[in-house]
C-alpha cells in the first residue's frame, strides 16, 4: 500500500510492509504527528497504542525507512548509518531526495495518510462484456464498450 507523508509543502510517497505492522499503521490513517528530533539522523513519535512487532537488527538503516522501535514509537529515517538497534519495518520512502532538508534540525509536523489512488476499472454490470487488453506495436491498451483506453484511462481517438 502506497501512502503519503507529508512535510511542509513537500509530499513524498513511501510504501509499506505487506506485513501486520503495515496493515495495522494503515488502519491509524490519516494522522498528523508531532515527531521529535534525534540524534541528527531521526524524527519518532509515540502513538497513543501499540502496533504489531516483529523486530529484527537492519543493521544499517538507510534513508527513508519507517520503523516502529518497540510496539509504539514511529521512527522515520533521514540518514544512513549502521545501528544495533532492534526495528520493526512498517515501510519505507520510495525516493527519499530531499526529506533530510524537508523534516529540518529540530521538531516537526508530519503528516501521514494512504495515497489516492485510481480505479481504473470500468464498472461492468453483470450483463455486460468485460474489457479486453490489447497488446499492439508494444503498448498496451484496454478496449471496454467500442472504446479504446491507455492504461491511464485516458480515451484513445
Amino acid at each position: 500500500m502506497s501512502i503519503n507523508v507529508i512535510v511542509g509543502n513537500e509530499t513524498f510517497t513511501a510504501t509499506l510492509a505487506d506485513s501486520e505492522t503495515g496493515n495495522a499503521f494503515a488502519q491509524l490513517l490519516p494522522m498528523t504527528v508531532t515527531m521529535n528530533e534525534l540524534n541528527g539522523n531521526e524524527k519518532y513519535h509515540y502513538l497513543n497504542s501499540s502496533l504489531p512487532t516483529d523486530s529484527y537488527r537492519p543493521g544499517t538503516i538507510q534513508t527513508g525507512d519507517l520503523m516502529l522501535y518497540g510496539n509504539n514509537c514511529v521512527v522515520l529515517f533521514y540518514e544512513t548509518f549502521s545501528s544495533s538497534y532492534s526495528y520493526t519495518r512498517i515501510g519505507k520512502i520510495d525516493d527519499p531526495s530531499g526529506l533530510a532538508e524537508a523534516l529540518g534540525t529540530g521538531n516537526v509536523s508530519v503528516r501521514f495518510e494512504k495515497a489516492e489512488t485510481t480505479d481504473l476499472t470500468p464498472n461492468v454490470q453483470s450483463d455486460e462484456k468485460p474489457c479486453t487488453k490489447v497488446i499492439e506495436n508494444g503498448q498496451v491498451y484496454i478496449q471496454y464498450k467500442g472504446k479504446t483506453y491507455d492504461l491511464l484511462g485516458q480515451e484513445i481517438k
